[in-house]
């Protein structure tokens, strides 16, 4: 990419002042001291700017053990096993806001349900910490909500490398300035 086009593209990205995040977690389980939702919100910014988006997004997650997201595994995808993250995108569901003028606008976001204890286990496997892990796990459901799929095998590992970039840039950027997960 040429010097010119790099700064068009770089031009071109939503700017922090147009993108409104709001985050909502609820913990069925003991999070890791650094899984805020000022933390949460911070990464979800970065992930949202990154692939180009403002407005204003929602993202409720719900952070719970293997025996609930069985439960929810089996009663939305007939799966009866444990997985990492549920994603249930807004868009899929028809939730709408309606702003004071009337006009009906789709809301953007979606709600994460993400095992603690697949999240553990993972992480121990990796050799990362915990916090890491979920970290990495908020990132997948965000991508799958603005569109990302993994179906496919070259899909899964593109998707991958787009989680550990959007992760690291935003690690880095809080090792500058704050403790990171």
């Amino acid at each position: 990419m040429s010097m010119a086009s790099a700064f068009q593209a770089w031009c071109a990205m939503p700017s922090p002042a147009e993108l409104e995040v709001d985050i909502t977690i609820q913990a069925d389980v003991e999070l890791p001291a650094v899984v805020t939702e000022e933390a949460v919100a911070s990464f979800a910014r970065q992930v949202l700017i990154a692939e180009g988006e403002s407005g204003s997004w929602q993202f409720g997650i719900r952070f719970v053990d293997d025996e609930t997201i069985s439960r929810a595994h089996a009663n939305f995808m007939g799966i009866d096993l444990p997985t990492d993250i549920m994603t249930f995108p807004y868009e899929d569901d028809g939730f709408d806001l309606v702003p004071e003028g009337g006009e009906i606008l789709p809301l953007a976001g979606g709600d994460l349900v993400i095992s603690l204890d697949r999240a553990a286990d993972h992480a121990r496997e990796v050799g990362w910490e915990t916090s890491r892990e979920l970290f990495f796990l908020i990132c997948h459901g965000l991508l799958h909500i603005l569109g990302w799929d993994d179906e496919a095998d070259e899909d899964r590992s593109r998707m991958l490398d787009r989680q550990s970039s959007l992760l690291g840039e935003w690690l880095d950027s809080r090792e500058r300035g704050a403790a990171t997960p």
